[in-house]
């Protein structure tokens, strides 16, 4: 008898280590104060694998923040002397929000609220929150509520460091860099793969919504809110329909996506708080998350992890034939790499589009950057994502026939 309780014991103890091992999934939702409510005006911190919230990051109901202008600093007033909201639209989340993403390098959360055209972030490394926003600058073309073609609602930081955001219809696909001098450009419509068939990224009812991925491989992968996967190519903007996610509940639409740390894709709800569900990249089906109870629905999640990165790191670069291909019309610099970003110059080279690879020395790709050259000594900055450890690495320039232009060693600090 002894003995059978004290084997029982000693699988409860083991079943319980197992559990507070369990590695933990987490990202940054944008949803409520409550479950089952739909203000999106709430960012909290998440485990994923337990529904359970770790941190909150926002809450709309508290005062204790600050607003900043990002590009000087300077403090936004809120209110008035008498303690009265001056604008609405000033206040962090008034519009609610539908699109966040996750820097890791700066340790910031970037989003938008609907309808104002404008990119903010939450400095997460302050005690309080701290907001910045770049006020008075577009990134969206929508005007007012009503305007939900212009709406933006998918966000990510892409593998290059840049955050990459898309309207509702797809006829803006914005870029913005996080870097010390930041720059929004809108880069136009997205283009349908011709190998779509009837499946437009533009579509209203199959494609609007949802929320957007990046890839190791510096692609991008939006999951509409109707369950549609396109892998968007930043350099081109070509946008091609992979399919659908399938095993979802009827009732459940696809609002947030991250990748968890095993490389599958999570995804939230903003209608749905039974729980949230994993979908293999592969095969794109999905099975539901056992967490402990309800979960909190979102309109967004972020957590700035990459897509196919194990892949990525296994894939064998081309071989180089020479450890250094001279250019002089190609330069490298700063070198060694000091603040996660080098540039590459190029000086009078033939226009048109290359791509700037970093690989390891195994020859493995770390990163791949597309550029388009439309003019003579154009300068190309590759930031680092913080998968980069110090060391020893080589950069390599292709032609659009995959010849090596160029190729040296950099040093990363």
């Amino acid at each position: 008898m002894k003995y059978k309780i004290l084997l029982s014991l000693v699988a409860i103890f083991i079943s319980l280590i197992s559990f507070s091992q369990q590695k933990k999934i987490t990202a940054y939702a944008i949803t409520s104060e409550k479950q089952g409510q739909f203000v999106w005006t709430e960012v909290k911190l998440i485990d994923l694998t337990t529904g359970e919230v770790l941190q909150k990051i926002y809450e709309n109901n508290k005062t204790d923040y600050q607003v900043f202008e990002a590009r000087d600093g300077k403090p936004i007033a809120i209110k008035d002397s008498r303690g009265a909201i001056t604008d609405n639209n000033k206040l962090p989340f008034s519009t609610f929000s539908a699109a966040c993403a996750y820097d890791k390098k700066h340790n910031r959360l970037y989003y938008t609220p609907m309808f104002v055209n404008e990119l903010r972030y939450i400095d997460l490394s302050a005690a309080s929150p701290k907001i910045y926003y770049f006020a008075g600058e577009t990134l969206s073309k929508a005007t007012n509520l009503k305007d939900e073609a212009n709406h933006i609602t998918r966000m990510a930081i892409g593998a290059d460091g840049s955050g990459y955001a898309i309207s509702n219809d797809g006829n803006h696909f914005v870029k913005f860099t996080t870097g010390r001098k930041p720059a929004i450009t809108d880069l136009g419509a997205l283009i349908d793969d011709p190998a779509n068939g009837g499946v437009s990224v533009h579509n209203r009812c199959t494609s609007w919504g949802g929320d957007m991925v990046a890839a190791a491989d510096g692609s991008l992968y939006l999951v509409s809110a109707n369950r549609s996967i396109f892998k968007i190519d930043p350099s081109t903007r070509n946008a091609k329909y992979l399919g659908a996610v399938e095993g979802l509940p009827g009732n459940f639409t696809s609002n947030g996506a991250v990748v968890g740390d095993d490389g599958s894709l999570i995804v939230s709800s903003a209608n749905n708080w039974e729980g949230y569900y994993q979908v293999d990249m592969k095969s794109w089906k999905a099975t539901r998350v056992q967490t402990k109870g309800n979960v909190f629905n979102a309109s967004d999640l972020a957590n700035g992890n990459l897509a196919f990165t194990k892949e990525r790191l296994t894939e064998p670069s081309p071989p180089i034939t020479r450890a250094v291909v001279v250019n002089n019309k190609i330069s490298l610099y700063p070198n060694p790499v000091s603040e996660g970003m080098f540039r590459v110059s190029f000086d009078g080279n033939e226009l048109g589009r290359y791509e700037i690879q970093l690989v390891d020395i195994a020859g493995r790709i770390l990163l791949q950057k597309p550029v388009s050259v439309g003019n003579r000594g154009q300068v190309v900055e590759v930031e680092l994502n913080n998968q980069v450890a110090r060391g020893t690495y080589f950069v390599k320039v292709l032609n659009s026939q995959k010849k090596s232009m160029f190729a040296d060693k950099i040093i990363i600090d």
